[in-house]
């Protein structure tokens, strides 16, 4: 397993012009860490740039401590799988996987056996005698990537693997993804630009646009703690419903429409003095009666879509057209009532996340060996932390009995591995 550390990583094509700018990130040790974001937004350009296919302009790429800017694509000890397979067109299946083990000093049946083992893991084995061009899309790619995994290399690329695959296929070739990262304990990283896949696969999500880390946490955090209105409206299906708002004389304001909202948001934009800002809600969390409400919002339906377990409602309100998620028996009439429920998210005109309690320090109660060359404190500080020592109140603790570490929030929560204290610390750069 590799770790990966980016410091402060530029790269342009043209002069004065950064497609990627000022990007800092550790990615520890068996992760599966996913860059998402639109086309244009980085993530391959940053991905290409971990391989060694392009350079980087100034900042430091280090694999497993060692610095990496100038070190051949060959000599880096990965895998990348690409988007087009990249198989040999007039080599059989066997080859191609075993194009990987060229320079291993192995015996022919040695290489042999290899080959038929992983290819036995990939349902792969009724194939090794034919070529490319008679298999299908998703048998391609299960031969690209037995040939990333031949080699036994501690850390894989992955380059928008199932972009060329239909629905059906690539639902299928997430699963068989996940189920071998678990039985080959690999350092991957993975770019994509569908966010269900991301939230499907990763450990840890990269949101990325114009060439700038967004917010990086775990698939629950991005979903349920966005740090950024871009992230909120990028992550989950169907996306979140967004108004921009006004707030004047104690009223909020939509579209010049006075709205009534749940009391931790109205705390929330008059504690922070928000003059105007945006209120998200999931299609979900918004509350929906066929019958008037007093204080909520009236709306019509323009049409709905039936999924089976539940329907997905299109509704004119307040001047916009939002989505609500409502029963599968919910009973449709013209008009609805809406009202904003304590799950509605509030971001300021600059559409950054205001929160209830922002903390910017962590502390430690002492900051052992483990802990400075892990490069957590690197990782907290890219999260936007200032990481202090704090023996009396600290917010992380060190059992040495046990070798666990201890979150101590409401309820002390142990953790085994000092890289999963990011499960419990969200984004706030």
């Amino acid at each position: 397993m590799s770790h990966i550390s980016l410091e402060h990583v530029y790269k342009s094509y043209q002069k004065n012009i950064d497609v990627i700018k000022d990007l800092s990130l550790e990615i520890f040790d068996d992760e599966f860490l996913v860059f998402v974001g639109p086309s244009g937004s980085g993530k391959t350009t940053t991905l290409r740039m971990i391989a060694g296919l392009e350079e980087i302009n100034s900042g430091q790429l280090m694999i497993d401590g060692v610095v990496q800017n100038d070190q051949d694509p060959s000599k880096r000890k990965l895998s990348f799988v690409f988007q087009n397979y990249a198989l040999l067109p007039h080599l059989t299946v066997e080859d191609n996987i075993g194009f990987g083990l060229l320079n291993h000093k192995m015996t022919k049946l040695e290489k042999k056996k290899v080959i038929e083992a992983l290819a036995s893991k990939l349902s792969l084995s009724d194939k090794l005698g034919s070529y490319p061009h008679q298999l299908s899309g998703g048998q391609r790619q299960r031969v690209a990537l037995a040939r990333a995994l031949i080699d036994n290399e501690k850390l894989i690329l992955f380059d928008e693997p199932l972009s060329n695959l239909d629905a059906v296929l690539r639902a299928e070739m997430r699963s068989e993804l996940i189920r071998l990262k678990r039985q080959f304990q690999t350092t991957s990283i993975y770019v994509t630009h569908d966010q269900i896949e991301a939230m499907a696969m990763a450990s840890r999500i990269v949101l990325m646009m114009e060439g700038r880390v967004v917010q990086v946490g775990t698939p629950k955090q991005m979903y349920e703690d966005p740090s950024h209105l871009e992230v909120a409206t990028f992550m989950g299906s169907p996306e979140i419903n967004v108004f921009e708002f006004i707030y004047e004389n104690e009223d909020v304001l939509i579209n010049e429409k006075h709205v009534n909202i749940h009391q931790d948001a109205m705390d929330l934009i008059k504690n922070n003095g928000l003059k105007k800002g945006y209120l998200a809600i999931r299609p979900q969390s918004l509350m929906i009666s066929n019958q008037e409400t007093l204080n909520w919002v009236e709306g019509s339906i323009s049409y709905h879509e039936h999924f089976g377990s539940h329907q997905i409602l299109y509704v004119e309100l307040l001047g916009q057209n939002i989505k609500v998620s409502v029963d599968k028996d919910f009973d449709i009439n013209h008009k609805v009532y809406l009202g904003f429920s304590e799950q509605t998210l509030v971001f300021d005109e600059y559409k950054k996340r205001i929160r209830k309690h922002l903390k910017t320090k962590i502390s430690f109660d002492h900051i052992i060996d483990e802990i400075k060359t892990s490069r957590i404190i690197q990782e907290l500080d890219n999260y936007g932390y200032e990481v202090i020592e704090d023996e009396k109140n600290p917010d992380i603790s060190y059992d040495v009995k046990s070798k666990h570490y201890i979150i101590n929030s409401n309820h002390k929560k142990k953790i085994s591995h000092v890289k999963d204290i990011l499960d419990d610390f969200v984004y706030i750069k």
